[in-house]
């Protein structure tokens, strides 16, 4: 009988280093809070897992998988509850979670209400605290009583260590690719990300507009205010582009004054879009007696262009309302 605890266990340990493995490969957030669920079912017999994760405001966003059915849902704030529990360190495995609840005189509500599966008897949580992410709780649940034991508790707690360092791993990669792709004085997209973006439309089957522009005279904004005037002006104009994408399109900071959106839709439409982009930065606070004066060109793709083709011809027109000093040139 020993013989056959130990050869489980070991079993068991060989399976939560391969999810370990399994999970140190997962870079991205939303990749990895899948195989979370998944890997778990290898570790427990529990038909239904939950990943919970604090919001600001003091709720949770909860992910429930059962079966092959994932459920999002959000859960408002309260002063306690078994997740709040599980956090300050009172509530870690329970066998028979009608009884606790009963006991401790905490209202009972579901997730996933309209599932139909039978209610939760037995319920286990560990914390997840990794330093770059808000605080989470990983638990698994059956409807049978007394379905957890004190082991079952060890290696969720294993599982959850992983789990910690996997969630601040992808929250590194993730926040490090952020970097990589935006501007830092605007928040806007960069010259790499408008690169990719572009191709990209290139490649599809819909229509879109590129839109170039700069700010004309803008080394005068520097020199008479100071770069940090010119800064504001640079943020400025980057929030008012983040309106103009607004819904649907991409903006970017290409470098200097130069700033670029590709809208989806014909010439015609991003030439509507542009005009109520001029008029609101017409009505904005600015730290320059009056609104910059931006030179704006609009270019479609062409059947055969290359990413080049299409950039050069919007560049070509803004340049042409540089020479004109006016705002908008697009043919």
């Amino acid at each position: 009988m020993a013989s056959t605890d130990l050869h489980r266990q070991i079993a068991r340990y060989r399976a939560l280093v391969h999810v370990a493995a399994t999970l140190a490969r997962s870079v991205r957030t939303e990749e990895l809070v899948r195989s979370v669920h998944r890997e778990a079912r290898t570790l427990f017999t529990a038909p239904l897992t939950l990943l919970a994760t604090r919001t600001p405001d003091g709720g949770w966003a909860t992910r429930t998988l059962e079966g092959d059915t994932s459920v999002n849902e959000r859960v408002q704030p309260r002063d306690d509850g078994l997740l709040e529990r599980v956090l300050d360190g009172k509530l870690r495995l329970e066998n028979d979670l009608e009884a606790y609840l009963h006991r401790e005189q905490l209202p009972v509500f579901r997730l996933n209400a309209d599932s139909g599966r039978p209610i939760t008897r037995s319920w286990m949580g560990v914390p997840l605290r990794p330093d770059s992410a808000p605080p989470s709780v990983l638990s698994v649940q059956s409807d049978v009583s007394g379905a957890f034991t004190p082991e079952d508790l060890e290696f969720l707690e294993l599982l959850g260590v992983h789990v910690s360092v996997a969630l601040e791993n992808a929250a590194l990669h993730e926040r490090v690719e952020h970097e990589a792709r935006t501007d830092p004085l605007t928040g806007l997209l960069n010259r790499r990300a408008f690169t990719a973006q572009v191709g990209a439309a290139l490649a599809g089957s819909h229509a879109a507009t590129l839109v170039v522009m700069d700010v004309q005279d803008f080394k005068v904004i520097n020199d008479t205010h100071g770069h940090h005037v010119g800064d504001e002006v640079l943020r400025g104009l980057g929030a008012a582009l983040v309106a103009l994408a607004a819904g649907s399109g991409h903006v970017f900071r290409l470098g200097g004054d130069e700033f670029a959106a590709l809208l989806p839709g014909d010439q015609d439409a991003a030439r509507q879009r542009v005009k109520v982009f001029l008029s609101d930065m017409q009505t904005r606070a600015w730290p320059t007696p009056e609104a910059p004066h931006v030179n704006v060109g609009l270019a479609g793709a062409l059947l055969d262009d290359t990413l080049s083709d299409w950039v050069r011809r919007a560049d070509h027109r803004m340049y042409a309302a540089k020479r004109q000093r006016v705002h908008l040139l697009g043919g």
